[in-house]
Formats: structure tokens, C-alpha cells, sequence
């Protein structure tokens, strides 16, 4: 458990406080000087000698000491911080099942399973024999498939098929940078986190040190991105903590807005040797003996974040 300096004194002015209080008590009811020798000694003659003392002193001395430890707890107790995030209220999922529409059939020259229905067409024969239609297989209604498209041959039986999109991803420019930056911090001594995408925009890193800090980069976004997203770490912060004194440190790597940054708390660098360069004269320092877990529960925190953070 931490002594904070302004827990001590605290609990001078607590004791301050209680032998003042103490002593207006005793002299005011009972004519006790609390800081006189000679009046313990004489309550010592008279408790030698069984002389009955009033009761309601020994009360009052219990309750002094009772009150004197009490509001020392009070002062030096751990208090423990009060995580409280806001919970995202999600759209329910419907789980109708889709109604299959039933589609316009065609009339097509078959035979009826009636033979009174035969319908002659005029200035036409009817054929003789025809092939009964193939039955289709059911299928259940929950799979249902769209109708095939009956495509008219051409070009002697060619048909030109359209190139599927191709999906697009993260560049392997982007995941170099990414591996890169978790090497720089690790070698740092940092614990790297998920980076999550914050405004619409994917972080590079995400990194914590001893002494509740922060470290979140990008590369190729302007300074003033980063600023916004530095803003909204910092709300999350005050909206779930009591004291909020976590430090973020934000850092852009080709940011294109170099020239006219006006942020300065934003760091900017031209490429990753500047930025290793850098990270070598800002090695996280060792945990102190005196932790108790704090950075375990700091960690899990900043973990809560990163995931609650990627939802909004």
C-alpha cells in the first residue's frame, strides 16, 4: 500500500484535531488536563487505592481512542477505483425467417395431367408427344434460393463473365509498420496492447508503461486525428475513473500535416529510425517494490478500454 504525502498529513491534522477535541472534553466536564503529569498521577493514586472514578471517564477515554483509530482507517484505507463503463445498447437481431416470394410461372407448350384441358393453339399443330417437366426438388423455406437466369446464347455459346472484385486489406506496408513499432516498444520495455480503430481511423500501436502511461501512434494521419483520438481516450477516462491521471503519449509517423502541426503535445516523426532513436532515451522504468499490483490492475483497465473503445 502506498503512503501518499497528502495521506500523512492528513492523519497529523486528524491527531491535531482528536487531542485538542480531547482535551476541551476533560478539562470542560471533568477539570482533566490531559498534558499534565500530575493529573495522571493522580488518577494512578486513586486507581490504587480503589477510589471510585466516574464511570463516563473511562467512556470517554474509550471513545477518544475509539474515534482516533477510526479516522486513521479512514485516512489510509485503499481505495479502490471504481470502473464504470457505458453499456452499448445493440439493435436485437431478427430472426424472421424469409418469406419466398412465389414467382410468375411461364406458360410453356406441356401436356396437362388432364387430357380434357388440352389447349389448342391456333394456326398451330399440337405436338404429339411431349416430355413431361422435370419436377423440381423442394427445399426447405429457410434455404431458399433465388430463380437461375436463363441467359440467351451469344457470340456461338460465349458468354462474358464480369471479373470478381477483389477485396481490399491492409497493405503489407501497414502490417510492416505495425510489426515494427511492437519491436521498438517491446525492446523499450513496454506492454503492447490491441490497436483498436477509434473515429474511424486504425491505430499502429497501442502500448503501456509503469506510472499509468499511454502510448498510442499512427502512421500517414494528420496530427489534429490524433488529437481527437487522444481527446476521446481522455473522456473515457474522467467518465469511469474518480482521478483520472493517466498520461497518454501520441506520436505520428509521416504525419502530412508536418509543416503546420499546431498541436504540440502531438509527437511527430519523418520515419521509424527517428522514432527508435527516440525510444532509446525513453525506456520504461522498472516497477517499484511497492506496487501491490497496481499495473496488473491498471492493465486490465486499459484492456476494458480498448475493447469497449472499438464498439463506439
Amino acid at each position: 500500500m502506498k503512503i501518499r504525502f497528502d495521506n500523512f498529513l492528513l492523519c497529523i491534522l486528524w491527531l491535531l484535531a482528536m487531542t485538542l477535541g480531547t482535551s476541551f472534553w476533560f478539562g470542560t466536564i471533568y477539570g482533566f488536563d490531559i498534558f499534565s503529569s500530575a493529573h495522571w498521577e493522580y488518577i494512578s493514586y486513586l486507581q490504587a487505592s480503589q477510589t471510585p472514578i466516574k464511570t463516563s471517564f473511562y467512556i470517554s477515554v474509550a471513545i477518544v481512542i475509539f474515534m482516533t483509530i477510526f479516522g486513521m482507517y479512514l485516512i489510509l484505507r485503499p481505495h479502490m477505483r471504481k470502473i464504470r463503463l457505458p453499456i452499448v445498447k445493440t439493435a436485437p437481431t431478427s430472426t424472421k425467417t424469409p418469406v419466398q416470394t412465389a414467382l410468375p410461372q411461364t406458360r410453356d407448350n406441356t401436356q396437362n395431367n388432364d387430357a380434357s384441358t388440352l389447349d389448342v393453339l391456333p394456326g398451330q399443330m399440337q405436338p404429339a408427344t411431349t416430355s413431361p417437366a422435370p419436377q423440381r426438388p423442394t427445399t426447405p423455406a429457410g434455404l431458399s434460393r433465388p430463380p437461375r437466369l436463363v441467359l440467351p446464347t451469344l457470340n456461338g455459346g460465349y458468354i462474358h463473365t464480369p471479373a470478381s472484385p477483389t477485396l481490399t486489406g491492409p497493405t503489407p506496408t501497414q502490417n510492416s509498420d505495425t510489426d515494427t513499432l511492437r519491436e521498438i516498444f517491446t525492446s523499450a520495455g513496454y506492454v503492447v496492447k490491441p490497436a483498436p480503430r477509434v473515429n474511424g481511423t486504425q491505430l499502429a500501436l497501442t502500448a503501456i508503461g509503469t506510472g499509468e502511461t499511454l502510448w498510442l501512434g499512427a502512421t500517414g494521419i494528420a496530427t489534429t486525428e490524433m488529437r481527437k483520438i487522444m481527446d476521446k481516450f481522455y473522456q473515457i477516462f474522467s467518465d469511469t475513473l474518480d482521478d483520472a491521471s493517466i498520461g497518454i503519449n501520441g506520436f505520428v509517423i509521416s504525419a502530412p500535416d508536418a509543416p503546420t502541426a499546431q498541436f504540440q503535445d502531438v509527437l511527430m516523426f519523418a520515419n521509424m529510425d527517428e522514432l527508435r532513436q527516440y525510444m532509446t532515451n525513453m525506456q520504461n522504468p522498472a516497477l517499484p517494490a511497492d506496487d501491490d499490483g497496481l499495473f496488473n490492475a491498471y492493465s486490465e483497465y486499459i484492456d476494458a478500454v480498448l475493447n469497449h473503445i472499438g464498439k463506439i
